[in-house]
């Protein structure tokens, strides 16, 4: 019975220090967040908010080529390119705590990044507001 105890408080110890360094990262990671705007050879509309649902840290310019690449979209296996080099940059930074960031940074934008969920981070968005804007374009025409 004590054994157990050990274990669960054992586990509950380490869970407690994840989460602490977690948000210890994000509390001291922060930098400014505005939004920069950069423009890619295929579009003028490019527009990046660093990491996005995710602190800015020393690894921002990674998020930005990130975003740039997610604008533009592309077929699965170029995601995967996408997400796998913004692992290996964030994971390249200096800082101690880039090592625990990566990963968790990696699994964020394969699970939310996916295409049909249709947010301001998934793949393609930037194909996707070209088509919405059209869109609304030709309603304003209409009427």
């Amino acid at each position: 019975m004590r054994f157990r105890r050990a274990r669960l408080s054992v586990k509950r110890a380490i869970f407690i220090f994840i989460l602490t360094v977690l948000f210890s990262v994000s509390a001291f990671a922060q930098e400014n967040s505005g939004e920069i705007v950069e423009p890619q050879p295929s579009s003028n509309e490019f527009v990046s908010d660093g990491c996005t649902w995710f602190p800015d840290g020393n690894y921002r310019d990674c998020c930005v080529v990130h975003d740039r690449e997610y604008f533009a979209g592309g077929s699965s296996k170029e995601r995967w390119r996408s997400d796998k080099k913004l692992f290996r940059c964030v994971w390249a930074k200096p800082k101690f705590y880039n090592k625990v960031i990566a990963p968790i940074m990696w699994l964020g934008v394969r699970v939310f990044g996916v295409p049909w969920l249709n947010t301001k981070a998934s793949w393609g968005f930037g194909k996707k507001k070209k088509s919405s804007d059209k869109i609304s374009k030709q309603k304003k025409k209409q009427s």
